[in-house]
């Protein structure tokens, strides 16, 4: 009996996974309107291979931030290939060179009606500059660049290296430019300087940057000055190293605009409508002239626990502005910033995101016109590499025509966004239904269990 059982149960248990096994899932043809969006595409030449600028709009409505739901179609609802790539950024090289540092003394004079100030090493060197009164100057440094060849490298960047000191400091620094020891012109106003400890991290802003200054000769001569208000007596500066860069990113950046929440006066939390993988974060005080010393977080989706970034300074004094946070290509959904020892009063700091600017190659397969579709959770990526998508030493893409665009549609709408395949839906029943097999089996399992114990205790001693 308890075999007959027990063969019952197998055969039951093999006619359910025969079962789950025949389960065939129908893959139907994609068409436009399994898609959230679509535009369509303008091609009037008769050319094989047309490229797309894609719509800002894709890079918010894309159901997976690497954009796999792409899709190009043409009249007759059947897609066709193409390709996805970024604009190649050039290289970029960096050079530094070690500065002669003179500690200046400065001695404020009037020279007719005019005021000015001398400034002196123990070297002998003097520089004379007007004195404005609305400006307090404190101590100063004369910054010699060395020669190159024929002329003097065109500085990017100073950077100040000095001894820490206990406590936090802000100071802020104006520099002048000259090729004669002579002739002065201001290149940077109110410069940022800061060495702020926060927990274990350290906090420096310790680089001037030059490359917004509008006149940029080749410079023998660059002159530091201090607020005589906003440095520490006892700053010590060992070393100014000058920076070149040359070659600049021809990378192309879409920018995109976060939701704000203030949780504080020092806390607030952006976030975006889907994950995004940023190539930087740019953030700026609100207020004009104003320098904040920030922590950053951030979660790459609604769920994720928050991680951290980042601590940096950010300031926007008179035209000059603090650089772009560079990523590392993190998924990012929500940042949330907090002041270190400070708070900003009013508004938040002001922050965007920006992604790499993503271009499409299509081959223009069957009759126009064509649609440009994304936005559906379902899709597989189907995007093919350019030397895949275009045969090498036959076309030259980079002079391809570009297909212009139209408005953009709705076509499956929104819940395409979070839509489930039907072969999904059969492999979620199915998962459902090989749960209620395990339990019923299991409970199958514990009755021949107990049957096989109540035998056991009916049989005579």
């Amino acid at each position: 009996m308890r075999e007959n059982m027990k063969s019952k149960l197998n055969h039951w248990l093999l006619m359910i996974a025969l079962f789950l096994s025949a389960s065939a899932t129908a893959n139907t043809n994609e068409v436009p309107k399994d898609y959230a969006y679509g535009v369509p595409l303008i091609t009037q030449e008769s050319e094989p291979f047309f490229r797309v600028i894609l719509p800002d709009d894709v890079y918010e409505q894309t159901a997976w931030p690497d954009m796999r739901d792409l899709r190009v179609f043409n009249s007759q609802g059947v897609t066709v290939p193409f390709a996805l790539y970024s604009q190649e950024a050039q290289e970029t090289r960096t050079k530094s060179w070690p500065l002669r540092v003179f500690p200046l003394d400065a001695q404020p004079h009037k020279a007719g009606t005019q005021p000015q100030i001398t400034l002196k090493s123990t070297s002998g060197i003097e520089v004379t500059l007007p004195l404005d009164s609305k400006k307090s100057s404190g101590r100063s440094l004369l910054l010699e660049v060395p020669q190159e060849e024929e002329d003097y490298p065109a500085l990017s960047q100073l950077k100040l290296i000095w001894t820490r000191l206990p406590q936090n400091w802000q100071a802020r620094v104006s520099v002048f430019n000259s090729p004669d020891l002579k002739s002065w012109n201001e290149l940077i106003e109110d410069a940022p300087l800061m060495d702020l400890t926060s927990g274990s991290d350290r906090l420096l802003l310790d680089t001037i940057d030059l490359r917004d200054g509008r006149n940029m000769p080749h410079s023998r001569y660059f002159l530091l000055v201090f607020k005589d208000d906003a440095q520490p007596a006892d700053l010590n500066l060992s070393a100014v190293t000058g920076i070149a860069v040359s070659g600049r990113p021809a990378q192309d950046y879409v920018t995109l605009a976060p939701s704000v929440k203030a949780l504080s006066q020092s806390e607030a939390e952006y976030s975006w409508s889907s994950p995004q993988p940023f190539s930087r974060l740019i953030i700026k005080p609100a207020q004009s002239n104003a320098v904040l010393p920030l922590e950053i977080e951030y979660r790459s989706s609604e769920r994720d626990s928050w991680h951290p970034l980042s601590k940096l300074g950010v300031y926007s004094v008179e035209d000059k502005e603090s650089a772009p946070l560079e990523l590392r290509g993190e998924l990012i959904q929500a940042i949330r910033l907090k002041g270190i020892n400070q708070q900003w009063s009013g508004m938040p700091p002001l922050v965007s995101g920006q992604r790499e600017v993503r271009k499409l190659v299509f081959n223009a397969q069957g009759s126009s016109p064509f649609m440009l579709v994304w936005g559906n959770k379902t899709a597989a990526a189907q995007a093919l590499s350019l030397d895949t998508l275009i045969p090498p030493k036959t076309h030259q893409w980079l002079t391809m025509p570009y297909a212009g665009k139209a408005q953009v549609q709705t076509l499956g709408g929104r819940e395409r966004l979070t839509a489930t395949t039907q072969a999904e839906k059969i492999g979620l029943w199915q998962k459902g239904l090989l749960w209620v097999l395990l339990i019923i089996g299991a409970a199958g399992l514990v009755l021949l269990a107990i049957k096989v114990w109540r035998e056991v205790q009916r049989q005579p001693e």
